[in-house]
């Protein structure tokens, strides 16, 4: 008699979790999309403004186009900004639509200032950094 009553009682339990396990599968999935775009930010970032501190200008635009997304590596500024200085950074806010009408928010910033000693002979100016 118990037997009846419970039969489908796994099929409702099922019916019931299955949204739950699919959106939670859907924001890993997104989690780790947005984590992987933000540590290849940082990582464009920071082999930019190395390029940007050698002798050698090219370097600069190769390591950028290393960038795995064009959109990020466009957003990427690096040069020198005074004797033996160099800074990179980068600063990224927008928002797309995605399906329902939900909004989908990226906003990342990043800056890596180097000094560069090794890039010049000898100890810095008296006067230190400017």
């Amino acid at each position: 008699m118990f037997c009846r009553k419970e039969k489908g009682q796994a099929m409702a339990e099922f019916a019931l979790v299955m949204p739950i396990l699919i959106l939670l599968m859907f924001g890993m999935t997104f989690a780790a999309f947005y984590a992987f775009r933000s540590a290849a930010t940082d990582w464009g970032v920071f082999i930019t403004g190395v390029a940007s501190g050698s002798y050698n200008t090219p370097a600069t635009e190769h390591a950028r186009r290393n960038v795995l997304w064009p959109d990020l590596a466009d957003r990427i500024n690096a040069g020198q900004i005074g004797p033996r200085q160099v800074r990179s950074l980068i600063s990224v806010e927008d928002s797309r639509n995605w399906i329902f009408g939900i909004q989908l928010i990226e906003a990342q910033r990043a800056e890596t200032n180097f000094r560069l000693w090794r890039f010049y002979p000898g100890p810095p100016p008296a006067g230190g950094f400017e």
